[in-house]
């Protein structure tokens, strides 16, 4: 509160000497104002789309059930008349005599006074044809000789079953299936009714075929938005069930075959292609690879929803859609349209703002311009050391890592030839606070020579200010990118990793070091001397000192690490780690090794940091499919007790707890090389120089 009061005292005086930065104030305060209408503009236009998305799916919905309900009536109405449910009976009648013949049916009166009495009815309804099968799924009566007592098409259960069980039945579109002497039609649908005595009995299913390219796909071409827009309907595959708008395209794509009659109905899959068809792109795995698109994936899950966020369709194309799953047709339905074009009024207004933005930006930055010159004339001076590619006895190859504060180089010792890694602080970021910190890391780390610590070659700073060190230049894997690109590892390769994590930290510890942040972003698997597994533990820049003075580091009584695999003594007392503090983050790397996930998941730091104080997690065992030996898992669950005295009381102590499990050893150097023979191309050219989750550093509490 103090410090708020001198700064809320001081700022008049501030505000006088400086008159510069009034401008700058008022041009941030427009610019909020700005990106507060923005945003409020691109919610409300996201929310409208949303609606209108859902209000076309609707209307798309509601058409098919009407258009499903007509059909059901007429099939009913059809199965009901007198005239040919006396022929039908008759028929099935004909059909359970076993000396009845399929040329003796299809000739049979009852026959053909059904063709006389459907034929007009078929005519003025558009139906194709008709088919009538019996309780056994043999065809009774078809206009279609070849079909007559024939069994019933696989594709006939979509509409068979349901009609038998005394309901009406409308099934999706299926491929027809043809004579040898007729080719096949095309996609076909169904619409049946049962067919019964006067006394109830169902004895037939009267069916009506129709073709889906006309009616059925016809209900999804009236509800759409725009030049883009499209509606359409999917199995449960994920398969076309009416017809695009862009069939023409698409043969041209080579999605669907190239014939005059060709549709995607049954043809196309609602597949994502990763790239842009309509763009000439080609997708970089074969078609039977890809994932289905975002909406299919979601809609033949069950799920009912709208996405104004943009995606890719089965073109590749970005757009927006709304979709539902429909359980009593067993079909899904979606409605989709273009980003580009669902958001032509908000992208004018973001161009509009952007060039307000752009001009209000030009204007504040030409007042305090001169202000400015120095700073940057002194970071030029720095960055033109890097312009000129070496840094006292280093030759600087190639920038290979990037992160808040620094970058690190791939480079050659001028003289020995020898490759290293050399770190060095942001010219940008350069101030005495960083360059503390940045040397601390370096002395500390040089202090270990452990074979399993990343070694210090030199220490430096440039006449031009710049620091930095030279380090053993590592080509490997982080074990957090080993698990997430090969899963949980096999209880002897995590046996042998942790044991040499172990040796490093043995060697940190008895020199009353302690590293604070073990993580698998910071334990590096490479090659050493022709042998593969060695492991290289990383990033000592918030090593505490059991024996410096409270004072002697910034971060001292600071919570810091990374929240997957902070100790709980770490959260809560911070001042009081100890070495087994690193050991409780070791038994969470072994987890992650094990299980192929974190001890705790939550999106929240607070949850996290809650959650390693309070619950118990559960054994790996029981978070993966892989078995883990009982006597590894126990040893990693010690680790990871709530208590530090409950753990192994040293880095050495878990060595040893380590060599004694039944699984140790049977990773051997055989299957290491084996491994890396396999995998190793893949990070030769992949120095590890990055973290793959943030450390964390808060300022203690008062």
């Amino acid at each position: 509160m103090t410090s708020l009061a001198r700064a809320v005292t001081r700022a008049p005086m501030f505000l006088a000497r400086h008159l510069w930065v009034w401008p700058l104030v008022g041009a941030v305060a427009i610019s909020l104002a700005g990106i507060w209408v923005r945003n409020r503009v691109d919610t409300t236009t996201r929310a409208e789309l949303a609606s209108r998305l859902q209000t076309l799916l609707n209307a798309d919905v509601a058409a098919l059930r009407l258009w499903f309900n007509k059909q059901k009536y007429d099939a009913k109405a059809f199965a009901s008349d007198v005239r040919m449910r006396e022929a039908i009976v008759d028929l099935a009648a004909m059909g359970q005599d076993a000396a009845t013949t399929p040329e003796a049916l299809a000739d049979a009166e009852p026959a053909q006074a059904l063709q006389t009495c459907l034929k007009p009815l078929l005519e003025a309804q558009h139906y194709l044809d008709y088919v009538v099968v019996a309780p056994d799924k043999r065809i009774l009566a078809s206009p279609h000789r070849f079909q007559v007592g024939r069994t019933a098409p696989p594709g006939y259960e979509l509409f068979l079953k349901r009609a038998l069980a005394d309901m009406i039945a409308v099934s999706r579109p299926f491929a027809r299936e043809a004579s040898a002497s007729q080719r096949a039609e095309g996609p076909t649908m169904f619409v049946a009714a049962p067919v019964k005595t006067t006394n109830g009995v169902i004895v037939a299913v009267l069916g009506l075929r129709m073709k889906p390219e006309e009616e059925f796909s016809s209900i999804f071409s009236v509800a759409r938005m725009g030049e883009t827009g499209e509606s359409y309907a999917f199995d449960r595959r994920g398969v076309m069930l009416t017809a695009s708008r862009f069939d023409e395209q698409l043969r041209g794509l080579g999605l669907i075959t190239n014939g005059p009659d060709a549709t995607s109905i049954l043809s196309l899959k609602l597949l994502d292609p990763g790239v842009n068809l309509s763009q000439g792109e080609h997708p970089k795995v074969a078609r039977e690879d890809l994932p289905l698109t975002r909406m299919a994936d979601s809609a033949t899950k069950g799920n009912r929803d709208v996405d104004v966020e943009g995606y890719r369709n089965y073109r590749g194309e970005k757009v927006v859609g709304a979709w539902a799953w429909l359980p009593e047709y067993n079909m899904g339905v979606a409605t989709e349209v273009a980003s580009d074009e669902a958001f032509q009024n908000l992208y004018t207004l973001r161009q509009a703002f952007l060039v307000l933005f752009g001009l209000l930006v030009l204007s504040g930055g030409g007042i305090f311009f001169f202000t400015l010159m120095v700073e940057r004339l002194q970071a030029s001076v720095r960055k033109s050391a890097l312009t000129a590619r070496r840094l006292g006895q280093y030759v600087l190859m190639q920038e290979i890592g990037r992160g808040a504060n620094g970058m690190v180089y791939r480079a050659r010792h001028a003289l020995l030839r020898r490759p290293v890694a050399v770190k060095l602080l942001s010219p940008d970021m350069t101030n005495a606070a960083s360059a503390a910190r940045f040397e601390h890391e370096v002395q500390i780390t040089s202090q270990l020579t452990h074979p399993n610590t990343v070694a210090i070659y030199d220490y430096g700073r440039t006449p031009e200010g710049l620091f930095y060190y030279a380090m053993e230049y590592l080509s490997g894997i982080e074990l957090h990118q080993l698990v997430r690109k090969f899963g949980p590892q096999p209880a002897g390769r995590v046996i042998h990793i942790l044991r040499q994590v172990c040796g490093s930290l043995a060697e940190a510890h008895g020199i009353g070091l302690i590293h604070r942040d073990i993580k698998p972003a910071n334990v590096v698997l490479t090659q050493r001397g022709g042998a593969g597994d060695i492991v290289k533990v990383l990033d000592f820049g918030l090593v505490k000192a059991l024996h410096q003075s409270p004072s002697a580091a910034d971060t001292a009584k600071a919570v810091v690490g990374t929240p997957h695999f902070m100790s709980p003594e770490a959260i809560e007392r911070p001042d009081t780690v100890d070495a087994r503090s690193d050991l409780y983050s070791l038994g969470a790397i072994g987890y992650w090794l094990l299980a192929g996930k974190t001890l705790f998941q939550s999106d929240k730091v607070e949850s996290l940091l809650d959650q390693h104080v309070k619950v118990e997690p559960l054994p790996p065992s029981a978070r993966s499919r892989f078995p883990a030996s009982a006597d590894l898992e126990q040893l990693i669950m010690q680790c990871l007790a709530k208590t530090p005295g409950e753990r192994p009381p040293s880095a050495q102590a878990l060595d040893d707890a380590l060599a004694q499990c039944s699984a140790a050893g049977s990773w051997t150097p055989a299957d290491a090389d084996a491994w890396w023979r396999e995998n190793a191309a893949a990070f030769e050219a992949a120095p590890v120089t990055t973290m793959a989750e943030k450390t964390l550093i808060i300022a203690p509490r008062a």
